[in-house]
């Protein structure tokens, strides 16, 4: 069987590299593995090249030229080129910024799967003050088949696309077998660096409420595009937070895990999300969690997290300073996530990938 997955984004993108491209090489790598013919089709950009990574196709289309932003446009355009030249059995499209479909169904017979790891529209309105939802709400019509990380993108889909036959399958992880005892020093934040969506201006002003006395550092990894990333270091600096908040960039493999290894727990104060692979990677390291009770992370345990009121500053400043002083709620909560995390291991969501993929097929 040959398969397509399509997404802009991929896991060496210097400007994004997020959980949905980790997710879909995941799922394509052991696709591969079972012997199907499997291309990954993402954006170009600066170096970027065709290549194999673990016997999966990775094809550049586009310019390398252009801005990111641009380059996911311009992406959205010629993909339907490629799903009318291109031979293949099952064609899986990650929804892509700002207005998620690429109408791909309009151009092929074949069979197209809808992979939402978020629907973008209503956030890039928020953003960019235009209409991208109603591009999104006409795209979706076209689709049969759609894979969701969760109960409430089914719900939204299925306002404009009742019929439709909808999976539910969330991202999954890798769990570490061996997580290090040593002091833990540092509150983490990892993620795309993207300013709105993912409430960092909401966390900085947070971390900034709190005496700087009773917090350890604040560390954000992360990749971005050059005005997300210079923002972050402009508003850091407009705090007055330079000398208690580090920027440390992307990170990925051991330098990722050495964070992991190092932090007290998690914040995710994102204004928005669909399914969080980074909560997934915290509650595997067995690390407690703060975050806003949004729609995308109501699926968190409270056992596992400290949920607050969207969009408090000032109960997210309370929470980090009582989960940084609290060593046994930390524990706690830290034990709980990482006992609930394990029904996410790769194989077992595979295997759901699998099963739906071959019924289509």
């Amino acid at each position: 069987m040959k398969i397509v997955f399509s997404n802009y984004d991929d896991i060496k993108n210097p400007f994004y590299g997020g959980g949905g491209a980790y997710a879909i090489h995941e799922i394509a790598r052991r696709f591969s593995k079972k012997g199907h013919k499997v291309v990954v089709i993402t954006g170009k950009y600066k170096g970027s090249k065709d290549v194999f990574v673990e016997k999966v196709k990775y094809k550049r289309i586009g310019f390398s030229w252009t801005g990111p932003k641009l380059s996911q446009l311009i992406y959205h355009l010629i993909l339907p080129i490629f799903v009318k030249i291109t031979n293949f059995d099952i064609w899986i499209e990650s929804f892509t910024p700002p207005h998620s479909t690429s109408f791909l169904p309009l151009f092929t017979k074949k069979n197209v799967v809808g992979l939402v790891h978020m629907l973008a529209s209503e956030d890039m309105r928020r953003k960019y003050k235009l209409p991208f939802h109603l591009v999104e709400k006409i795209g979706l019509r076209f689709y049969k088949h759609f894979i969701v990380l969760n109960d409430i993108t089914e719900i939204n889909i299925r306002k404009v696309n009742e019929s439709a036959n909808i999976k539910i399958i969330p991202n999954g992880i890798d769990i570490p077998q061996y997580i290090s005892k040593k002091r833990r020093t540092n509150i983490l934040f990892l993620g795309r660096i993207e300013i709105n969506q993912k409430g960092l201006d909401l966390l900085l002003k947070a971390y900034k409420k709190v005496d700087s006395k009773k917090l350890v550092k604040l560390v954000i990894a992360g990749g971005g595009t050059e005005s997300e990333v210079e923002s972050l270091k402009s508003l850091i600096i407009k705090f007055g937070l330079k000398n208690n908040v580090e920027y440390v960039g992307k990170v990925i493999g051991r330098k990722k895990n050495n964070l992991f290894n190092k932090a007290l727990f998690m914040v995710i104060p994102s204004r928005y999300e669909t399914f969080s692979i980074v909560s997934l990677e915290a509650a595997a390291w067995g690390l407690p969690i703060i975050c806003f009770d949004i729609e995308g992370l109501r699926w968190l345990p409270k056992n596992c997290a400290l949920k607050i009121k969207p969009f408090s500053v000032d109960l997210f400043a309370k929470e980090m300073e009582r989960l940084e002083s609290d060593s046994r709620l930390r524990e706690s909560l830290g034990n709980s996530a990482r006992v609930y995390v394990r029904r996410y291991s790769w194989n077992d969501i595979f295997r759901k990938y699998e099963k739906f993929i071959t019924q289509l097929v």
